[in-house]
Parts: C-alpha cells; sequence; structure tokens
C-alpha cells in the first residue's frame, strides 16, 4: 500500500504514515468520538457519597453496635442498652435483607465508574496501539490522560471521606457504650 499524501510505502497493517501523520484507516474518528464518550460517562458518575458508603456497609456498624449494646447491657444491667440491642438487631436484618435482595441500587455509580473506566482505558489503549503517530491523537491522549488523572482522584477523594465519617460514627458508637458502662456501671 502507498500512502496516498506522500508516496511513502506502507504495510498493509499501517493505519497511520509514519513519515507524514496521513490516517490511512478511518476509524479514528469514530474511536476518538468513543474516548470522549467514555470521559463523559465517567465525569458524570455520582461521587461516592456517605450515604452510598454507609447504605453499602450499614449490616456491619448494626452489627457491631448490637454487639456492643449487648456487652454493655450484661455489663450495667441498664434496659435502656437492651433496648438499643433490640433496635441494632432490627436494623441489621433490615440491612442484610436488603443487601441479598438487591433493594439497594447505591453500587450501581460504583459500578458504573468502573465500567466507564474501562471502556475508556480500552479505547484509549488501542488509539495509542493503531493511531499514535497522528498528531491529534497523542494530543487528545494526553489531554484525557491528565482528565483521567483529576477525575480519579476527585472520587477516591470523596471514598476517603466517606470511610472517614464512617469510622467516626462508628467510634462515637463505641464512645456511647464506653460511657454507658461508666456511668451505668458505676451505680
Amino acid at each position: 500500500m502507498i500512502c496516498p499524501k506522500c508516496g511513502e510505502n506502507l504495510s498493509s497493517a499501517t493505519k497511520v504514515c509514519p513519515c507524514c501523520g496521513y490516517v490511512v484507516d478511518d476509524k479514528m474518528d469514530e474511536y476518538l468520538k468513543q474516548m470522549e464518550s467514555h470521559l463523559m460517562t465517567l465525569k458524570s458518575v455520582a461521587p461516592v457519597s456517605f450515604g452510598t458508603y454507609f447504605s453499602n456497609q450499614a449490616y456491619l456498624l448494626y452489627g457491631i453496635m448490637a454487639i456492643a449494646f449487648i456487652i454493655v447491657y450484661f455489663m450495667t444491667g441498664a434496659g435502656l442498652f437492651l433496648i438499643l440491642t433490640a433496635l441494632a438487631i432490627i436494623l441489621l436484618v433490615i440491612s442484610l435483607v436488603r443487601k441479598f435482595t438487591g433493594a439497594r441500587k447505591n453500587k450501581e455509580p460504583e459500578s458504573r465508574f468502573s465500567a466507564a473506566l474501562v471502556e475508556l482505558e480500552t479505547t484509549m489503549r488501542l488509539l495509542k496501539n493503531d493511531y499514535y503517530e497522528a498528531k491529534v491523537v497523542r494530543e487528545r491522549l494526553n489531554d484525557v490522560q491528565s482528565e483521567l488523572k483529576d477525575v480519579i482522584y476527585r472520587h477516591n477523594a470523596n471514598r476517603r471521606r466517606a470511610v472517614t465519617v464512617w469510622i467516626a460514627v462508628l467510634l462515637i458508637t463505641v464512645a456511647v457504650c464506653i460511657a454507658g458502662i461508666t456511668v451505668l456501671g458505676n451505680r
């Protein structure tokens, strides 16, 4: 095959002329549009919030609360902690039922983010492997790589914030139990 622009001899697998950068294969624009679409999908995914993270992990918190409250009840004999234990067990059962019946759709943003990231990276890899000689592809890949780093950083920062708040809620629960043991245990 011969490049129509510069006349260089090309192999049949060549998609971009290495001499002049002429795009021999016309699918490059389609792949660039797909890359943009995947990037927009990735940017549009709702960030991980405390509510989302909490509802996905609530059964753990309720289980820990139930155990802690029952221990405090046996140590102090305070009926309040028996009521709190019953409430924590009810919430635990509800969250487990919701988890195993698929009633929650809170994992959807996380799975959408992962799917969009995989699609974007796949398209970027295809562009890099087949069309990297084209200047427009190199420039756009560099721009998208930079944007991708920012999107992933924000996504991970939101996740860290949600985990931090979740741990704070857990520590407050433990503090209430310790306060209950201290105050009611002295009676």
